[in-house]
């Protein structure tokens, strides 16, 4: 069968702690899609969440670290092999996706990068899995425009 198109080597979508696309996530990784994240920082609208104060504290960070962070440590990439006549995805947890904070002021966006000193630990990832659908911007998945 002749391929038709192009391929698909990064994706952009909306992903945060309120909006995880586990489907979407799972099916680039599958195929070696590079996933970047845009409003990782919920657009400010989760910055008084308690869990993000908690986190903050323990880390001496802020509320927009700690999500980038959470941004970063998310499964990142997949690798295939055939195991018993099947093809098997195995995540490599040691990287995330890319995290596209935005701001326009230049000590946050300094803030912003400073996020390589600390990780957040297995515990405090399982805290962000909030299983909430809540996107902070369009959502062309369930849109009807």
């Amino acid at each position: 069968m002749k391929e038709v198109g192009g391929t698909l080597d990064v994706g952009q979508w909306e992903l945060h702690p309120w909006l995880q696309r586990d489907d979407i996530v799972s099916w680039c990784y599958e195929r070696g899609v590079v996933v970047e994240a845009y409003c990782p920082l919920v657009r400010a609208q989760r910055s008084g969440e308690e869990v993000l104060k908690k986190l903050a504290d323990k880390y001496g960070k802020t509320w927009a670290q700690v999500l980038v962070r959470w941004s970063l440590q998310k499964v990142s990439s997949c690798f295939t092999v055939w195991v018993s006549g099947k093809m098997k995805c195995f995540t490599d947890f040691r990287q995330g996706f890319v995290p596209l904070p935005k701001s326009i002021t230049p000590a946050r966006i300094e803030e912003n990068a400073q996020v390589y000193d600390f990780e957040l630990s297995e515990e405090d990832m399982k805290s962000l899995e909030t299983g909430e659908y809540s996107p902070c911007s369009w959502d062309p998945t369930t849109s009807n425009d």
